[in-house]
């Protein structure tokens, strides 16, 4: 196209506009209908071959874009809310039976309006409130709540114009585990069970989302979101800036996982055949402690042994620091790790005490359980129960007890015998267990060690790498975290491979989790 023409589309620019603003009811549509006028003039005009004949051409073709714009324009007014509207003339949009493309936009709009613009449409059109009672019911002002329907009549107006793409998490939605180290009670699993509360996570992972854009990656309408976002805010879950919301806990993808698996695995088996061969040699030496247990099969007391190390092995690589306040008062690390396999994962390990001091250590194998912490956690009166009984404390239970203890009996955590009750797990002294912990401790040396700092210093690296920027400083401790992967669960598998350790449990013998009295 010549300068020439150039020049007079440039100048004609303002006649059309006139002309659109002309037949149009706002100049937001007349700006929409200019721009699509000069848009096929530019396209257009290299066909002209006479100059001559620009105007006759440019208002032919104006009265053509005019003409297609109009009949867009009056689909669409089929189903835009105008300032006018009456709850009596909406009542078309909110009916059930209608099945219009048009009423599956304005419901897709309704489904991202806020809270407030929700309850504001739906009492007015849909349940027929006046503004005096909606205005009742919100707690706010009349005036208000005429703001409300004239910016969610223009907010969905605007909305239903728009193409809107879900993102992948709506039909391919993350399965997050969530992960907790730390003391006190683990609310945070049992927090980030559900799968919502797992894909708002991810969908606000990588980048700040406000709710209406967390709606639309997740695939899941903002009336469902808004209580969910809400507490996952108030338990610290997710951060809050400005509109936006990003999660604030690392999620280890299973990219990231399998990364970091890769660089540990040239150690599992050495780290297998090291504790193996201690093990081995060192059997009757354990034993020769004499602890209530120490005649237990070879493969209970090898799972003694492996117990003592592994969790050794977990403490010596977690932060010297204490660890962050969650958003249940509790002090422990959180982070969520994507579709975890459950080979991956072989243990729970867990604490608690009896009120005289006496103390509980599990290491819940998980594939096959001999022993569950959940049994016990956070329930006192089974914990005292078990404690007494492994220190011979135990006399006549009332019945109330006797109801745990029946329990007990059938998880196999007890054994009734002559009329007398017993722990089946090791049970220890305070200075037998002193014992236990020095022969360990002795045994990692600095070659365990220096594989345990190798490992953790990979994980670190390659963790940092698929970390967003605002959760760098958590990267240090949640890779330390992974030594419960690499150090202790994948030797251990390899440990079960070679034959060193069996999960063939021996009736009556619960391996991998003891008593340590307090005396």
């Amino acid at each position: 196209m010549n300068n020439n023409l150039s020049e007079k589309i440039a100048d004609a620019s303002k006649t059309i506009f006139t002309y659109c603003m002309a037949r149009t009811s706002n100049r937001e549509d007349a700006e929409d209908l200019s721009q699509e006028i000069l848009y096929e003039l530019l396209k257009s005009a290299g066909n002209l071959r006479d100059e001559g004949a620009f105007y006759g051409f440019m208002w032919a073709v104006a009265g053509n874009v005019y003409k297609q714009w109009y009949r867009k324009k009056k689909l669409r007014n089929e189903c835009e809310l105008t300032d006018e509207i009456t709850p009596a003339e909406e009542d078309r949009y909110f009916a059930e039976e209608e099945d219009s493309e048009e009423i599956a936009l304005l419901r897709r709009e309704l489904g991202l309006l806020n809270e407030q613009h929700r309850r504001a449409v739906i009492l007015y059109y849909t349940e027929k409130n006046t503004c005096t009672q909606i205005a009742e019911k919100l707690s706010v002002s009349e005036s208000m709540v005429k703001y409300l329907l004239f910016r969610s009549r223009k907010i969905l107006k605007e909305g239903m114009n728009m193409e809107r793409k879900l993102g992948e998490l709506s039909y391919n939605p993350k399965s997050l585990t969530p992960m907790y180290s730390g003391e006190g009670t683990n609310y945070f699993s049992d927090f980030m069970k559900g799968k919502i509360r797992q894909n708002i996570a991810g969908a606000c992972y990588n980048a700040a989302l406000t709710p209406e854009q967390i709606s639309l990656e997740t695939g899941i309408p903002l009336p469902y979101l808004d209580d969910e976002i809400a507490a996952m805010e108030n338990r610290k879950i997710l951060v809050k800036d400005g509109p936006r919301y990003t999660t604030n806990v690392i999620i280890i993808t299973t990219e990231c996982f399998d990364e970091m698996e890769k660089s540990a695995e040239k150690y599992h088996g050495i780290l297998a055949e090291k504790i193996g061969g201690f093990i081995d040699g060192n059997l009757e030496e354990f034993r020769a402690l004499g602890y209530t247990g120490s005649d237990f099969s070879d493969n209970s007391v090898k799972w003694q042994m492996a117990a003592r190390i592994f969790l050794t092995m977990v403490r010596l690589k977690m932060p010297s620091t204490e660890a962050p306040v969650t958003g249940w008062g509790e002090h422990a690390y959180l982070y969520l790790m994507e579709q975890m396999k459950q080979e991956k994962a072989l243990f729970n390990y867990c604490t608690v005490d009896g009120d005289q001091g006496d103390r509980i250590q599990f290491l819940d194998y998980l594939p096959k359980p001999t022993c569950e912490h959940h049994d016990f956690y956070g329930n006192q009166r089974y914990i005292n129960i078990l404690c007494d009984i492994a220190a011979g404390r135990a006399g006549d239970f009332s019945r109330y007890d006797m109801d745990a203890v029946d329990f007990m009996i059938r998880r196999g955590y007890v054994i009734r015998k002559d009329g007398r009750y017993f722990s089946a797990a090791p049970v220890y002294t305070q200075e037998q267990a002193a014992a236990a912990q020095k022969m360990v401790g002795d045994f990692i040396d600095g070659t365990i060690l220096g594989i345990l700092a190798d490992m953790n210093r990979a994980a670190e690296k390659i963790l940092s790498e698929h970390t967003p920027k605002h959760l760098q400083d958590q990267v240090k401790t949640i890779a330390a975290a992974d030594i419960y992967f690499s150090g202790i669960c994948a030797p251990a598998a390899e440990m079960i491979r070679r034959g060193c350790l069996s999960t063939d449990w021996t009736e009556n013998e619960m391996p991998s989790m003891y008593v340590c009295l307090n005396r």
